[in-house]
This record gives structure tokens, C-alpha cells and sequence, in this order.
């Protein structure tokens, strides 16, 4: 259980921070509600529990070769893309369901892969439809269908569930209680992927204290009120582990006893509540975009490239280059830019208090005519980051939806930040994959991309590029 109270005796934290002008008037934040019937499945308007109105109604009716896709796979927990085809699951289904036994139980893990490495039929060989309207410039290969069908399993059976969700949320809650004791009118957001839509059940949680209405100095007075904070926490029964470590945006970690939930939280990072805002909405324009991401997150974090203190590459650098890929690398696009197509929803000007992190489909119309699998998809990702961009010359820009030259970035002065792998910041325009900066490392990122890809061309199978490190 956690400490009942309205807050917690601290010191006077604004005497350590002189420099903070600290929020005086109270603002009231709106919080998604939470459903008080427990046999509905979260009827608030929390985009990631709104109980999908089928996404296989449309298209997946009865087929002569077999059950559909959706008697397959249970109900996904995403939002509903009306506009969206989905005909090739179809096609996966029934190819699924046209296997032989052998095969059906080598997908289901109940038989070992035979030991001698089988040739690839000329049957599955990679197929690269030629540049014309209605199709899309990724490898599109016969065969992919187990490839689509293996990302979406693991994707139904590793995303964050509603349970997950309640222990976040009274973890905020608790904190927020806390907080109070010290800045009476500070605001409290969940940030990161567990409100993006890209949190599975063992993510940790981000949370952004906002004290204050003005940015202040993160490396300085953030620092000092971490400490503090940190200080005071440690008397609270459920706070195990507590540390503040320093970086551009110092954090103060911690481990809750309580909910099992490692959170980690800083001080009046408005550019986190920014994006976080922005993937928000990038999440949920179309259903092939969640189990993407998490399937990505699981392939890169095996092969050890999925981490920013190792110099490797932060989760937050892979959802943009995933992003980036579904504007610009794929014909038609399946996302679009935002940051175009509504500049006043996610202007840099807009005040973070007033962002609502529920996702409102009537704000932005777009309907993608990519019908691309989930399968072809992830081959064009790995495709896109292994053969076709140019790691040298361009520069990843979510912000406007394609590709700019290294002469267009925002502080191209900055020698150290602008190394190896390039993506820009959509909001404060710095490079977010800056922790790449060592030449050995960056090779091997390379090299993990274009060994999965090539595998994965031959084999058709995930269980190869996850089967050892590359």
C-alpha cells in the first residue's frame, strides 16, 4: 500500500533553486477517466483500451480455403482505421491455414526446426514490385505471411495491458501526492511509451514533474531539485533503489515496491511531453504501427543495439527512424507529417499544460492506401536503414516528413552532436541518436541491419535473426 497523506514534510526547495520561478496559480489537468464497470474494457476515452470496433470486420469474412485471420488472432487494443485494407491478412491466413501439419507445428514451437539448413525456393524469393501507382517501394516478397503472423502475436501477447496501466496510474497518483508537499500547484505527466502506445508489460514508466512555467536549467537547478526529491523519497516505504543520475536532462530513478514498476522522473522536460504528444498520434493513424514498433524494440534490444549508454541507439531514435520510414520510405505513405498536415496541434508555441494526450481521430484526416503486411513492411524497414539511406549526407526529419541534407539541420556547427546516425528532434531540432557517436559501434548497428535483412530475405522466418547475436 502507499503512504496515505496529502504530501510529504520537505525542506524548502525553492530556497536550493533560486532561479526557478515556481507555478502560483493551480491548473487544473485532465486525466483520462477510468471505467467503474469492471465487465467493460475501459469505455474512457484512453486510446489504448477504447475496445477496437473489429479491426478484421471489414474485410476478413468467411473464405472457402479456410477460418479468417480473426478467429486466428484474438481482438487487438488499438484504434480502428476504417479507411485501411486488410486483404493480405487475409491472404495470411489462408496461407497459414493451407499448411501442412508439420509446418503448423514448427509455427507453434511444438517441433524443432530441421538442423540442416533448407535452400530457398524460387517460389519465396525476394520480389520487387516495379515503381508505379498502388504500389509501395519496399521488397515485396512471396512468403511473408508467417513473418506477418509471428510480429502480430507478440505483439498481442507483449503490449502493455490495463492492469499494467492501473499500476502506473496509482503510482502517479501517489507521487503527485507527494509532491504537493513541497510545490502545491506542479502537475505530473506520464510521458514516454507507456502513454505513446509503445509500452510492453515490463516497461518502465517516465514521468514529468512540472514545477514551474518557464524552462529551467536542467543541468543546474533540475539537478539540485532531484536530489531533494530523492532525499525525502527515501523515507517512503515503497521507494527502493533511489538515485538521481546526471545527463542533458538529469533523472531521478527509482525502483516502486509496491507495483513492481521502475520509474524514472525529471523536472519540466517540456520537449518530452511534446513528443510523446506527437507519437501519441503517429501511433494510432494506423494499426500496423504498434506491433511494428515493439517487434523492432524486441529484434534491436537482442542484438544489443537498443541502448543510448552503450552508444547504441535510444528506443525513442527507433520510433522516429520507424516513423520516418512509414512517411517517407514506403510509396504510398502509411503515415503522414503531422507537423504539416496540423502545425497548429503540435506547435513547439502550444502550451504543454494544455496538450490532451488522448488521441482525437477527428483532428487530423488522413487514410492510407498502403495495404502493405506487417511482414513486408518490416522488410522494407530493415531494407530502407540497410541499402537505401545514406547515413553520410542525410538527416532523418519527422518534422517534415522526408529526408534534409546535413547543410539544413539546426546547429550544424555542432560538430559532436552530428555524427554518424542523424535524426533530428522534432521539436528542439537537436540529434536524438547523438549517443551513436563512435565509428566502431555504428558499424555494427550497419551490421545488424543488413545480416537480419538478408537472413530474413533467405529464410523467411524471424526465429533466424533472433536466434544469435549478429
Amino acid at each position: 500500500m502507499y503512504p496515505r497523506g496529502s504530501g510529504f514534510p520537505f525542506s524548502n526547495l525553492s530556497g536550493f533553486a533560486s532561479s526557478v520561478r515556481f507555478f502560483q496559480q493551480p491548473v487544473h489537468v485532465n486525466l483520462p477517466q477510468m471505467s467503474t464497470n469492471s465487465n467493460s474494457r475501459m469505455q474512457q476515452r484512453w486510446p489504448d483500451f477504447i475496445p477496437l470496433e473489429n479491426l478484421t470486420r471489414h474485410n476478413f469474412q468467411q473464405s472457402s480455403s479456410g477460418p479468417n485471420f480473426q478467429q486466428n488472432l484474438t481482438q487487438p487494443q488499438c484504434f480502428p482505421v476504417n479507411s485501411v485494407q486488410h486483404t493480405r491478412l487475409l491472404n495470411t491466413s489462408a496461407a497459414l491455414n493451407g499448411s501442412s501439419s508439420a509446418q503448423k507445428r514448427r509455427m507453434n514451437g511444438t517441433e524443432s526446426s530441421p538442423k540442416k539448413k533448407q535452400k530457398t525456393s524460387n517460389s519465396i524469393s525476394p520480389l520487387t514490385l516495379p515503381v508505379e501507382p498502388g504500389n509501395f517501394l519496399i521488397p515485396v516478397a512471396r512468403g511473408t505471411e508467417k513473418i506477418t503472423h509471428d510480429i502480430w502475436e507478440f505483439f498481442l501477447a507483449s503490449q502493455m495491458n490495463e492492469e499494467d496501466l492501473k499500476k502506473k496510474l496509482k503510482l502517479r497518483k501517489c507521487i503527485l501526492s507527494v509532491m504537493t508537499g513541497a510545490f502545491p500547484n506542479c502537475r505530473l505527466f506520464i510521458v514516454g511509451s507507456s502513454m505513446t502506445g509503445f509500452a510492453t508489460k515490463t516497461s518502465d514508466v517516465d514521468m514529468c514533474l512540472m514545477i514551474s512555467e518557464n524552462d529551467i536549467d536542467q543541468r543546474r537547478d533540475a539537478t539540485v531539485i532531484l536530489s531533494s526529491i530523492a532525499k525525502a523519497l527515501r523515507a517512503c516505504s515503497f521507494v527502493r533503489t533511489p538515485q538521481v543520475i546526471k545527463a542533458k536532462v538529469p533523472i531521478f530513478k527509482f525502483f516502486d515496491a509496491v507495483s513492481g514498476v521502475e520509474c524514472d522522473l525529471n523536472i519540466n522536460n517540456t520537449v518530452g511531453v511534446r513528443n510523446t504528444h506527437l507519437l501519441r498520434y503517429y501511433a494510432y493513424m494506423d494499426w500496423r504501427v504498434r506491433p511494428l514498433m515493439l517487434f523492432i524494440k524486441k529484434w534491436a534490444r537482442f542484438h544489443d543495439i537498443n541502448d543510448a549508454s552503450k552508444k547504441t541507439i535510444s528506443s525513442y531514435s527507433l520510433t522516429l527512424m520507424l516513423i520516418h520510414y512509414l512517411q517517407a520510405g514506403v510509396i504510398p505513405a502509411v503515415l503522414p507529417c503531422l507537423q504539416t498536415l496540423k502545425p497548429h496541434l503540435f506547435s513547439i508555441q502550444a502550451d504543454v499544460c494544455r496538450l490532451s494526450l488522448n488521441f482525437e481521430p477527428d483532428n487530423v484526416k488522413f487514410a492510407s492506401k498502403n495495404v502493405a503486411t506487417l511482414g513486408e513492411l518490416f522488410l522494407g524497414f530493415l531494407n530502407y536503414y540497410s541499402n537505401i539511406f545514406c547515413y553520410e549526407s542525410q538527416v532523418i526529419s519527422v518534422r517534415l516528413g522526408r529526408t534534409i541534407g546535413r547543410h539544413e539541420i539546426y546547429d550544424r556547427d555542432n560538430t559532436m552532436q552530428w555524427k554518424h546516425l542523424n535524426i533530428e528532434e522534432p521539436f528542439d531540432r537537436t540529434n536524438t541518436a547523438r549517443s551513436v557517436y563512435d565509428l566502431y559501434v555504428f558499424q555494427r548497428i550497419l551490421r545488424v541491419f543488413k545480416v537480419s535483412f538478408n537472413t530474413l530475405v533467405n529464410t523467411r522466418d524471424i526465429s533466424q535473426i533472433l536466434s544469435r547475436p549478429f
